[in-house]
Order: C-alpha cells, then sequence, then structure tokens
C-alpha cells in the first residue's frame, strides 16, 4: 500500500468513526436540551461547542485506530457493508473508551465560576 492508500484509509476510518460519535452525540444534546429545560435556562447556555469538536476528534481518532487494527494486509482497503459498520461502531463504542481512559487517568480541570472566586473557603466573600 502506498502511503497516499493509508492517508485515505486512514482518513476513512476517522470519517466513519466521527459519524459514529455523530450518531451518539444525538442522544447527548437530547439530554442536555432536556436538562435545560428542567432547570429554565436555555439550550445555548448548556451548550459547550468544544467539548462536541473534541468528542468528534475522539470518535475520528477511534475510527482510525480501527482501521489500522482491521487491516489486513498492506493492500488498498475496498470499503464494504460491514466494514462500514464495524467503523460506525468503532466511532460510537471507542470514544467511550478513551473518554473513560481520559477520565480515569488524566487530571481533572476543574473550572472556577466568577460567584466561587469570590468566595473563600469558609462561604464568605473574599476580603481584599
Amino acid at each position: 500500500m502506498t502511503a497516499a492508500d493509508w492517508i485515505h484509509t486512514l482518513v476513512l476510518g476517522g470519517i466513519l468513526g466521527m459519524i459514529g460519535q455523530g450518531i451518539r452525540v444525538v442522544a447527548g444534546l437530547k439530554k442536555v436540551n432536556d436538562q435545560a429545560t428542567e432547570e429554565g435556562r436555555s439550550f445555548g447556555e448548556m451548550f459547550q461547542g468544544s467539548a462536541l469538536g473534541i468528542s468528534l476528534l475522539i470518535g475520528f481518532i477511534a475510527g482510525a485506530l480501527a482501521m489500522i487494527g482491521i487491516s489486513e494486509s498492506l493492500e488498498a482497503v475496498k470499503p464494504s457493508k460491514e466494514l462500514i459498520v464495524t467503523l460506525l461502531g468503532a466511532g460510537y463504542a471507542g470514544t467511550d473508551f478513551i473518554e473513560g481512559f481520559i477520565k480515569k487517568y488524566m487530571p481533572a480541570i476543574r473550572r472556577e465560576t466568577p460567584a466561587e472566586s469570590t468566595i473563600d473557603e469558609t462561604n464568605q466573600p473574599a476580603m481584599g
């Protein structure tokens, strides 16, 4: 397989993985919408575009990695229905695996809201 064939193969796997993750995102968007409605907030306040972008990127990576695992030889990959469904599934399920791994082994990043920054540990307004 030539370098161009590998690039095409990895991009195909990545795009299908991203689509698989996109299927999963639909359920997440519904959940965010329901939560916003419950809290009396707008969907826009609850939606995090950066999280969506990272999630789709992880889906791309999961699909590309799955494509590497599926490629049995150095011949160009011929897409089939089974291959497409497998890569969609890799994006859907692989993202869960990768995100779970990240949450377990990467330190948590805590964002401080402006309201929290003005309150000290005793729940009193910070002085000076």
